[in-house]
């Protein structure tokens, strides 16, 4: 029986310091019988475990990649996951309406999976005028008739995403999975494809060194549980499990 789960991003947040990772690591690995840890992460399952070996990343309990489109728990992947990202996702469709869209190149095939499909914008956005991207962009998949998470982040990448999907719902599953309160939930990021699970019930943390669409998120929303760090990537986290009521 764990005591925390700790879902963390990596890019820019687990990654970037790498003595404070360093750090980080040996506390982790003290505490590894208390906490299953889970990177939830933008990238591949390829190119996270390239990040991994790269930096010296522990080992975790799971796997949530391709923003939280596919989930590996203990090397396996998770049936009752995928079942759930199946419901109202119709990929084909999405794609072939977004391929008009003149302004959008989709990323490498390495980076599309069964439940995500992912764009750059030739033109970064930020602000107000990505809000309004984003909000064109949901009013035209209703007018379509299709369902779709809608996740915008670092002002030029997009990732369609089943409504079932994306990091925050990883995150419940896994609560659920392991029969945990969300007083026992810690999660930790720095971009727009890390504000649904910011945004739970449980504890959230949002890196000093975070992106500007956010902080322009959190400064509107304000969740109760959403601490904003005053330390950059790791060292942030490490902060977060010596001060927050976790252990």
């Amino acid at each position: 029986m764990k005591d925390l789960l700790l879902v963390t991003d990596l890019d820019h947040t687990l990654v970037g310091d790498r003595p404070a990772l360093a750090r980080l690591n040996k506390t982790l690995e003290t505490l590894r019988s208390r906490i299953a840890l889970v990177y939830a992460t933008g990238r591949s399952l390829a190119g996270a475990r390239q990040l991994q070996q790269e930096e010296h990343l522990l080992e975790p309990d799971g796997w949530a990649t391709g923003v939280g489109s596919t989930l590996l728990w203990r090397g396996q992947p998770d049936p009752l996951w995928d079942t759930m990202l199946g419901k109202h996702w119709h990929r084909p469709a999405l794609k072939a309406l977004l391929s008009h869209w003149s302004d959008l190149a989709m990323q490498p095939a390495s980076e599309q999976t069964p439940y995500k499909l992912s764009y750059e914008l030739t033109r970064p956005r930020q602000g107000k005028e990505a809000r309004e991207f984003e909000n064109h962009l949901r009013a035209c998949l209703g007018q379509a008739g299709l369902q779709a998470q809608v996740v915008f982040s670092s002002g030029c990448q997009l990732d369609l995403l089943p409504p079932a999907a994306g990091k925050g719902p990883v995150t419940a599953h896994l609560q659920q999975k392991l029969g945990l309160r969300p007083d026992q939930v810690l999660c930790c990021g720095d971009s727009g494809n890390d504000r649904s699970m910011l945004a739970g019930p449980w504890w959230g943390l949002m890196v000093s060194n975070a992106r500007p669409e956010l902080v322009d998120w959190w400064q509107q929303a304000r969740p109760d549980t959403l601490v904003r760090s005053h330390h950059p990537y790791a060292g942030a986290i490490s902060h977060g499990l010596e001060t927050l009521p976790l252990l």
